[in-house]
This record gives structure tokens, C-alpha cells and sequence, in this order.
């Protein structure tokens, strides 16, 4: 069978320094999913109980700012290569959900605006350039596969964080832990990925602007 010659993988097995690379890097997944999916699913809670504020605005507020950011992240990225600009969004995310710990009802509506906004754009980031991370360390008759480990570990941790962020909530009696809770694993993924060698092929710069939305090379 003809090796493909647009992977360098392809035809071998998966070394241990890049099978490394590649649990870290799901492991990575794993945890900033536990950490803004606790955020995503609690907040319109927390919002009502903890800051008597509307959670609609500010939830749009983050997807907005996601999706203007998509083609800046792309540009960016062609120039610094996926992991710095990887970690770069998890450091966003987590100073986000760390400032987000300390706002209470009497703090003006637009500090979480703002919080929010950089939770968008430091989420943008990490989604525009983990699963290519993942499918770079793929053969070229294994993209499948390996696109199936990314979702398995997402989905999997969306799953757990809810039990997880559930029980903490009951047992301390309120939502006060949500940002606390989202740091902790925000941060633990900053860990993870800094460790990672491989998967990060810098990308070549996009010839047309509209190829920055292409998360998929």
C-alpha cells in the first residue's frame, strides 16, 4: 500500500514520545472541557443566585466575541504556530474564570461582559488549534480514529464535569465554587499541553483570509 505522502506518520506505528504527546494532549482536552463546560452549564444558576444578574447578554457576549476572533486566531496562528497560540487561549480562559471568582452583585454589569469576552476569544483559540494538534500525530488512514480519541476525551469530560461540579455544588450548598472549580482545571490543562513535543507543525501562512476558518488541516 502506498505510504501517504502528505503525512509523515503514515505507514508507522506511533512512536512513544508521540504517543505521549498525544495523551497529554487529550488529557489537555479533557480538562479545559471540565473546566468551561462546568461554566456554560452553571452560569445561568450562578448568575441568578450569586449576582442577581441576566446571563442571556453575557453568554452571547462570549460567543460573539469567539466568532469575531476566529480569523484574527487563524492569522496568528500561520505566524506563531498552534501551541503558543494554544496556550496563549488557555492563559485567557483561566485569567477570565480566576477574575470571574471575585465578582459579586454590586460589581457593574460590564466587568463580566468583559470577562466574558475574553473567555470567547481564549476558548476561540484553544478549539481553532487543539484538534488539528491531534490529527497531526494521526496516519493518513487513521484520521478517523484519532478524531474519534479528541471527542471521546470531550465528550467524556462534559460528561463528568457535571457529576463532578454537581456533587461540590451540593455539598457546599451553593454555586459559589463554579470559577474556582473552572480555574483549577483551566490551569491543570495549561500544565498538560505546555508538555507537549509534538503535533504543533506550524502552519502555513493562508493564502486567502477565509481560510483562517479551516480548523481542519
Amino acid at each position: 500500500q502506498k505510504q501517504d505522502e502528505t503525512n509523515p506518520n503514515a505507514g508507522q506505528k506511533l512512536p512513544k514520545d508521540k504517543l505521549i504527546s498525544l495523551l497529554l494532549i487529550l488529557g489537555s482536552v479533557a480538562l479545559w472541557y471540565m473546566g468551561y463546560n462546568a461554566v456554560t452549564t452553571t452560569y445561568s444558576r450562578y448568575a441568578t443566585e450569586v449576582l442577581n444578574k441576566d446571563f442571556n447578554l453575557t453568554l452571547i457576549i462570549a460567543q460573539g466575541a469567539a466568532i469575531i476572533s476566529y480569523i484574527p486566531i487563524g492569522i496568528i496562528t500561520s505566524k506563531f504556530g498552534r501551541k503558543k497560540t494554544l496556550l496563549a487561549g488557555v492563559v485567557m480562559l483561566a485569567l477570565a474564570f480566576f477574575f470571574a471568582i471575585f465578582i459579586r452583585a454590586n460589581f457593574p454589569d460590564f466587568i463580566m461582559y468583559i470577562l466574558f469576552a475574553l473567555a470567547g476569544i481564549g476558548w476561540a483559540t484553544i478549539s481553532v488549534n487543539s484538534f488539528p494538534m491531534v490529527v497531526e500525530l494521526s496516519k493518513g488512514s487513521n484520521i478517523g480514529k484519532y478524531t474519534g480519541y479528541y471527542y471521546t476525551a470531550s465528550m467524556a469530560a462534559q460528561i463528568l464535569t457535571s457529576m463532578l461540579s454537581g456533587l461540590i455544588f451540593d455539598i457546599v450548598g451553593n454555586y459559589l465554587p463554579l470559577f474556582i472549580y473552572a480555574t483549577i482545571f483551566v490551569v491543570l490543562s495549561f500544565i498538560t499541553m505546555f508538555f507537549v513535543k509534538h503535533g504543533d507543525s506550524k502552519p502555513q501562512p493562508k493564502k486567502h483570509i477565509l481560510e483562517s476558518f479551516d480548523i481542519d488541516d
